[in-house]
């Protein structure tokens, strides 16, 4: 029987003169497994919660797991899923920091080593300077896409001072760009909808003279303010240099997009509702910290998102997109959802009578999304046959382990076609694996075999 070897992404074809020329994206370069779970486009989603894990790690092993308490919301979507245990990142205590590891302190300082694999040091406070799975996946398959790929945030604000930058941010360019993600439902919204075109017929004229004055209101908001723009830039540093113009450079790619009509014939591709005014901030107490906490309705605005990166996948408007659902050492008010008066990351420092309950409540409210976008995708069918789940991973990670600050015994949910990931199951990791090796085996099963972090390799018991 004869074997054929999947074409390299990394592929050329050279002329003379050492001229080169990058090939697209084909279907000889999925890997033969990925391409037998279906014949349409590969999709990648990623989310992230900002919060310890607590109560998320299942009891027993394989299909028969009990399902964790931190994970309860999961049960409904677990014959699609699997939850993967025992991933670990090394902290560098005293010494130098090891390979995929974290330095000390705790906070911002995991999110390099979770989200690209590579270690931390306290010298550059954990900011990434390569690129996430989710981008690695975007150079691969989002190129022919209207959106390379989406970065959503369902949580608009840090609600204290300085608390900004690494820990807000979960996608990450070659070189370690960040991608600083649209924290507004309704702008997300409109960017993706404002010009959309039924497949089935004609829209209303009237709607759509409504939406053509609202997008030229919004078009060309840069020109207004460029005078202004030029003379800040001139009066900050050169951190706050950068962060501006790729603010601002984020602020046109938005005004293309905007003006720009994509094609939404897809099957099933249909707008989503307007979602309205983004909900307002409201401050709470905030009893372990002594301090002013807020909320946003998160909750609502995570669903809008989820809802959106759904119709966007739907639609093939893009085929990578990320949801950080809160910020690492988030301090979102437990308030509004709970009824306590602590906010999300006090958790971590206090004890009282049922915290855990609050704990487990508190994950599994995250781990809700990731289980509404599995369910929308199980329940989404392909004309070929088969569902977009099929073509479909969807992985989740949060920011440590479930003791205090550590980061060992992490568990990750991983949705997936089950023709090329093990499902339904617990599976428990190799001593030593690292979420890098989640991250690549996900890679892997889209089609895109590159080595990721400094503890490269797949994960063995994922993969069928």
């Amino acid at each position: 029987m004869t074997t054929t070897k999947p074409l390299s992404r990394r592929l050329f074809l050279r002329g003379l003169g050492g001229a080169a020329i990058a090939l697209p994206w084909l279907e000889a370069m999925l890997p033969r497994r990925a391409w037998a779970a279906g014949n349409g486009p590969k999709r990648f989603v990623a989310m992230f919660a900002g919060i310890e894990q607590h109560s998320c790690v299942p009891s027993g092993s394989g299909a028969g797991y009990t399902m964790p308490a931190g994970l309860a919301s999961l049960e409904a979507v677990r014959d699609h899923i699997s939850i993967v245990s025992g991933l670990e990142i090394a902290s560098a205590g005293a010494g130098a920091t090891p390979p995929g590891g974290k330095a000390n302190p705790h906070h911002g300082n995991i999110m390099k080593p979770v989200l690209t694999g590579w270690r931390s040091t306290n010298e550059d406070y954990g900011l990434p300077h390569s690129a996430t799975a989710d981008q690695r996946v975007a150079a691969a398959l989002g190129a022919d896409t209207h959106y390379r790929s989406l970065e959503y945030c369902a949580q608009p604000d840090g609600y204290r001072a300085g608390d900004a930058g690494i820990k807000t941010v979960m996608s990450y360019g070659d070189g370690g760009t960040a991608r600083v993600a649209q924290a507004s439902p309704q702008l997300a919204w409109q960017s993706m909808f404002m010009n959309f075109q039924p497949s089935g017929g004609a829209a209303n004229p009237a709607d759509l003279e409504a939406q053509q004055k609202l997008l030229q209101r919004r078009l060309s908001v840069l020109d207004l303010v460029e005078d202004r723009g030029d003379r800040l830039l001139a009066k900050v540093g050169t951190a706050d240099r950068m962060r501006l113009e790729q603010h601002f450079d984020q602020i046109r790619d938005l005004e293309t997009r905007l003006a720009d009509i994509p094609d939404t014939s897809a099957q099933g591709c249909e707008a989503l509702p307007d979602p309205g005014p983004d909900p307002a901030q409201t401050n709470h107490a905030s009893t372990a910290q002594n301090a002013t906490t807020g909320y946003s309705d998160e909750d609502a605005r995570a669903a809008v998102f989820v809802d959106l990166v759904h119709m966007a996948l739907v639609c093939d408007l893009t085929r990578v997109a990320t949801l950080m659902l809160s910020h690492e050492q988030s301090v979102m008010s437990l308030e509004p959802l709970w009824g306590v008066t602590y906010e999300m990351h006090d958790l971590t420092h206090v004890d009282f009578p049922g915290v855990d309950t609050i704990w487990a409540q508190v994950t599994s409210w995250h781990a809700s999304f990731f289980a509404r976008l599995v369910q929308k995708l199980a329940d989404t069918a392909l004309p070929t046959g088969g569902t977009m789940l099929d073509d479909t991973v969807v992985v989740m990670t949060n920011s440590g382990g479930p003791s205090g600050h550590g980061s060992s015994n992490m568990a990750m949910p991983i949705a997936g076609s089950p023709s090329i990931l093990r499902m339904g199951e617990h599976i428990l990791a190799p001593s030593g694996a690292h979420p890098c090796n989640v991250w690549q085996t996900a890679m892997h099963a889209v089609g895109v075999d590159e080595d990721f972090g400094e503890l490269p390799g797949l994960l063995d018991g994922l993969l069928l």
